[in-house]
């Protein structure tokens, strides 16, 4: 199972909006097929392996050889399929092989599967195991689709907070002035974070200050990213690099004045309201996952990381985790920008805490990420 959920990593972000899945198959013992989902569309891991074993005993179906899988134990990191979509139901074609036992990681939660893989298995024979919940390696299972869990879980997508501060948690001098408090090594490793998620927030303000392009990088460069700006009068420039990008959309607020509502019309930049004076958050997100977008990155400054921090008090279903990037500096001021802004909590027993808080040092800097919600 450990084989296969390292076989899993390797369809991680590609695999959207399936989750990432890895499968092995074993005999005597030994190891003689594996596979891993690779892209949405195309075969996932329980067929690869099969297929697998097939091709290194040269036959083309199992019909030449029907024990060839009689002795052997599937361990896939995630239940198998029984409905139809692009591909064919998983459960067939392991049934097919003449499977007599199969390990599974964990159930999977989306509606069309959700113990109904387990139930054809085991109405067809099968013996299912499934990994002890709670034990090391089914939290580690669970860490490969936090993203896919939480958003077939609640509908919500998965919300990461990012931001790059000073030591005492500031991101920008009383003048405005945020370039740059983080090295370069640090903010490469947060785009490369951002790369991993399918939707990036940005407030208004970051669009004006900075006019950020927020593309994906590496390996990740050509996998799907909605670009999601939170301006509530529609007051940012038509111009702006993000609005060049082929995924966007404007939240805005039915406030927005009728000038920019047509100069954004005009423009063909896709905008739509959460909220008649401000953007509810909560109504946003709600949205983003009605439409399958699984997991957010938040890119904004003070006042953008509040109101999501702010909603997240009202409903902690609407943070998931933070990854904060610290330089070794320190700004100080009043009036400089610390890294949540907004209304923030009345009592310190209202205080946001962790699932799970770590930290690594990464060239000159720190990266601490804590986890709030582990699904």
């Amino acid at each position: 199972m450990r084989r296969a959920v390292v076989l899993a990593k390797k369809g991680m972000v590609f695999t959207y909006p399936n989750p990432c899945v890895g499968a092995v198959v074993v005999k005597g013992g030994v190891v003689v097929g594996e596979g891993y989902h690779s892209k949405a569309g195309e075969d996932h891991a329980e067929v690869i392996a099969i297929k697998n074993v097939m091709n290194k005993s040269g036959i083309k179906t199992v019909d030449l050889d029907p024990t060839l899988f009689h002795n052997a134990v599937l361990y896939v990191t995630l239940e198998p399929c029984a409905h139809s979509g692009k591909t064919p139901p998983c459960v067939k074609a392991i049934t097919a092989a003449g499977f007599k036992k199969v390990c599974v990681g964990m159930k999977d939660p989306f509606n069309k599967v959700n113990g109904k893989g387990i139930k054809y298995m085991r109405g067809h024979g099968i013996d299912v195991e499934i990994c002890r919940p709670g034990s090391i390696l089914s939290n580690e299972i669970k860490e490969l689709n936090q993203p896919f869990i939480k958003w077939a879980l609640t509908h919500i997508p998965y919300v990461i907070l990012k931001s790059g501060m000073s030591l005492d948690g500031k991101i920008a001098l009383k003048t405005g002035q945020s370039k740059w408090i983080t090295s370069e090594i640090l903010r490469k490793d947060g785009r490369m974070e951002r790369s991993k998620c399918n939707c990036v927030i940005v407030g208004a303000n970051t669009v004006k200050a900075d006019d950020p392009e927020l593309a994906k990088i590496g390996k990740y460069k050509n996998t799907y990213l909605l670009k999601v700006v939170v301006d509530g009068k529609l007051s940012v420039g038509t111009d702006a690099k993000i609005f060049k990008s082929k995924n966007v959309l404007v939240a805005c607020c039915d406030s927005a004045s009728s000038n920019n509502k047509k100069r954004f019309k005009a423009s063909g930049i896709p905008f739509k309201s959460f909220g008649k004076d401000f953007v509810s958050i909560k109504r946003l997100l709600q949205y983003l996952g009605k439409i399958g977008i699984e997991s957010v990155f938040v890119e904004g400054g003070s006042e953008m990381n509040g109101a999501i921090f702010d909603a997240a008090l009202k409903d902690r279903n609407l943070m998931d985790k933070v990854i904060f990037y610290i330089a070794p500096k320190l700004i100080g001021g009043r009036d400089s920008k610390s890294v949540i802004g907004g209304e923030g909590i009345e009592k310190l027993s209202d205080a946001v805490t962790f699932d799970g808080f770590f930290a690594s040092k990464i060239s000159d800097g720190l990266k601490v990420t804590g986890v709030i919600n582990f699904y």
